[in-house]
This record gives structure tokens, C-alpha cells and sequence, in this order.
């Protein structure tokens, strides 16, 4: 990941036509070759199994970014429905591919690498084509002088938490790999997320919710939480079963933080391929940390003392999670100049958000004009949520176009008459 988020352009060109999307389908499925001849009865080192993983994992790497475009050019409406159904296809073909003979099972998990190359060739072409048709809402701007330092730089306000959701995700998935492959019981993984999935599936089409990131991420701070902390009273199976639903909160959270990265390259008009690749060097530096601390209990203390260690990691993470959100929501009060009573200030963002839903205003748009009915002015917004003040001006010239008005001081009579 940090490869392509340093060489961006060059990573994305060069797989970007016909010929690359073609070669990364036939060396995605390398990763499996070593589980394979393993199968089919070769003695396979670990020094020979792992070039073949590194060159997986790139392809894996770029495969990624290319959905996360996907991401960029789907409505945020219909994203949760289609990660609910990613993840319940997911599961079940995994969980198929347990139930056919060892060699059957290793090919048809090839097959998935291979065909999310072909899908993801497919929907980018696709989306290519309603761009210039009109119809799509993928921006691509092309921005000179944008490092990857200043990349970086731009996500700083978003790291502690995704580090911290991250760390916690490696552990967990660590752990749970561990036991089930000690206890022969990956198939209870599956079964455990396609559970998890259904309820995800059946939340997303069947009630008529509106999509509220950050409060979907209050509801799953308690799910993750349930999930790890009577982990040390369980038994093996059962241990398995929490922490696959914790898993799948870690990656449900990781989804939303998707979206709203998604909707930040959009309202921004940014390139994707670099944006996203960026961001995803801050998510998988925590998982490969969080897969050392997992790796480290189980070194250090053995099969008898871990599960007090992890219990440890498992309260600190969630401490740090409480602390990290308790921190933001003090931020987000302080609402400079408006009253700070409980009642006034949730009624007053209520309606801001009102006015902008009602006249379609972007994400990012969304922001900025709860800023400007605070009374910030060009600078501040620029600071709060770390773009130039020309991007400033462009976002508040089309929040004037649709809101039909002219000034600062008509958005905020606009909010105040609702209250």
C-alpha cells in the first residue's frame, strides 16, 4: 500500500488498461499456489510460500484501492447496502469453499481474487463511461504539487481513532485465526459473520433508516465491546463465535470510514487512486501493529496466559476508543457563539442539517455550512477541516447557488427562522 500511495500515478497507469487488469487477474490468485501444492501433497517451506504472498498482496493492494473508486462513484445511500452484501457473499463462499474436498476448496478461493479483478476492471470502465456520459459523480481533478506528504498531512485529524479501530481489529483477527485454525473451527467463523451479515442485509433494505455514520459508530463501540470483554469465560468455540462478531464491527466500522473518505475525495473533486491509497497506508500500518501485539501475547505468555493479556489489550483499546470519542464530541460543542444548552444545541444542528439535506448539499458542503451558521469565516473553515481557503470559496459558492442566497448573514437568518 505505501508503494502505491508514493507512486500513485505510475501504479494506477500501469494497470489501469486492458493488458494490466489481465495480468493482475492471473498473478491474484498466486497467494493460494503455496496452500495448494500444499493440498495436493508438496512439502512447502514458509521461505517459498512467501514471495508468492508478497506478490498477492500488491495485487490485493491495488485491487482495493480500485473498489475504494467504486466507493467514490456510489451514492452513500446505497453503499451500506452494498457492504452488507458484500460481506454476506463473502461468507457464505468461504464458507463453501469449507465444505468441498481440500483441493477443491483452495481452487475456488483463487477464484475469488480473480474474479474481484474482473469485476473491478469492469464496474471502473463502467463508471468511465457514465462520467462521460454525464451521469456519473466520479471527480478526477488533477492536482499539481500534491505530495504524499501533504497527503498525509490531511488525514492527521483522522488518525489516533483509525489507528486505534485498527489495532484493535489486528488483534482481534489474530487471535481468532489462532484459535480457530488450533482448534480446527474456521468454518465457525463464517457462519458466524454470515449471521452477522444477515442482520446487516436485513437492517439496510428493510428498514427505512437514514445512513448516520457517526451514529452507526456509537452503536458499534458497545457490539465490539460486548464481544471482547467476557472473552477470558468462554470456551474455545464460543470464544471463536465473539470475537467473529467483533471482527465484523472492526470491519463495518472500517467500511463507514470508507464512505466518509469516499465523500471527502468526491465534495473535493480529488483523484481517488491517490487519495485513498494514502489513507490506507495509516489502516494497514494499524493492522499489521495490531498483528504483532496479537502474534506478541501468544509469544510471550503461550496457549495458558494469553487470554489475560488480551483481556488487558482488549480494556486499554477500549478506554482509548471511549477517550478518542468523548474528546470529539467535546470538540464538536463548542459551537462558538451559539447557546450550549443541551436541548437548544442539538435543535439548532438538527435544523442545519435540515436546511442541507433539503436543498442536497454535499457531505463535505454539509460541513461548511454548519460552519458558516456558526459564524466562521474563510479561514477557520480552512483550518477545521484542512483544505485551502480556495476550495473554501468554491464549496460556499455553490451552498449560495442552492440555498438561492448571498451572503453568510442570509444562511444563518435562514437557520435561525426554523428554530
Amino acid at each position: 500500500m505505501l508503494v502505491c500511495a508514493l507512486l500513485p500515478d505510475v501504479v494506477e497507469k500501469l494497470f489501469d488498461r486492458v493488458w494490466g487488469a489481465g495480468c493482475l487477474a492471473l498473478v491474484a490468485c498466486m497467494g493460494c499456489v503455496p496452500a495448494l501444492l500444499s493440498r495436493l501433497g508438496f512439502d512447502i517451506s514458509f521461505e517459498q510460500a512467501l514471495i508468492p504472498w508478497i506478490i498477492s498482496s500488491f495485487v490485493s493492494a491495488i485491487v482495493f484501492l480500485k473498489t475504494g473508486t467504486f466507493f467514490v462513484w456510489l451514492k452513500r445511500a446505497k453503499l451500506s447496502r452494498c457492504i452488507a452484501l458484500s460481506f454476506l457473499i463473502a461468507a457464505l463462499l468461504y464458507m463453501l469453499s469449507m465444505l468441498l474436498s481440500p483441493v477443491m476448496g483452495v481452487v475456488s478461493i483463487m477464484i475469488l481474487p480473480v474474479a474481484s479483478c474482473v469485476a473491478t476492471f469492469i464496474a471502473n470502465r463502467y463508471m468511465s463511461g457514465a462520467e462521460s456520459g454525464g451521469k456519473g459523480c466520479l471527480s478526477t481533478i488533477e492536482r499539481r504539487g500534491d505530495t504524499f506528504l501533504l497527503r498525509m498531512n490531511e488525514y492527521r485529524r483522522f488518525a489516533p481513532l483509525t489507528l486505534i479501530y485498527t489495532i484493535s481489529f489486528g488483534v482481534v483477527s489474530y487471535v481468532v485465526l489462532y484459535l480457530a485454525t488450533s482448534y480446527d473451527l474456521v468454518l465457525v467463523i463464517a457462519v458466524s459473520i454470515v449471521i452477522s451479515s444477515v442482520f446487516a442485509v436485513v437492517g439496510s433494505f428493510m428498514f427505512n433508516v437514514k445512513f448516520d455514520a457517526d451514529r452507526i459508530r456509537q452503536y458499534l463501540l458497545p457490539l465490539i465491546a460486548v464481544a471482547l470483554l467476557p472473552f477470558p469465560h468462554l470456551s474455545p468455540i464460543m470464544q471463536i463465535v465473539f470475537l467473529s462478531v467483533a471482527v465484523f464491527g472492526f470491519t463495518c466500522f472500517d467500511a463507514i470510514g470508507w464512505g466518509d473518505l469516499a465523500d471527502e475525495v468526491r465534495d473535493r473533486a480529488l483523484r481517488p487512486f491517490r487519495h485513498l491509497s494514502a489513507a490506507s497506508v495509516i489502516n494497514f500500518a494499524g493492522i499489521f501493529a495490531g498483528w504483532g501485539i496479537g502474534f506478541l501475547l501468544f509469544y510471550l505468555l503461550g496457549e495458558d496466559g494469553y487470554e489475560a493479556g488480551f483481556n488487558i489489550v482488549s480494556i486499554v483499546l477500549i478506554i482509548l476508543l471511549l477517550t478518542n470519542l468523548v474528546m470529539n464530541n467535546l470538540k464538536e460543542s463548542d459551537s462558538g457563539g451559539i447557546a450550549n444548552t443541551t436541548d437548544f444545541r442539538d435543535t439548532w444542528k438538527e435544523r442545519c442539517l435540515s436546511v442541507a439535506r433539503t436543498n442536497k448539499l454535499t457531505r463535505q458542503e454539509e460541513r461548511i455550512f454548519v460552519l458558516l451558521a456558526r459564524g466562521r469565516n474563510y479561514g477557520h473553515i480552512a483550518d477545521e477541516l484542512y483544505i485551502s481557503k480556495h476550495t473554501v470559496k468554491t464549496h460556499i459558492y455553490h451552498i449560495y447557488q442552492k440555498l438561492e442566497i448571498h451572503s453568510q448573514q442570509e444562511l444563518i437568518d435562514i437557520v435561525e427562522d426554523g428554530l
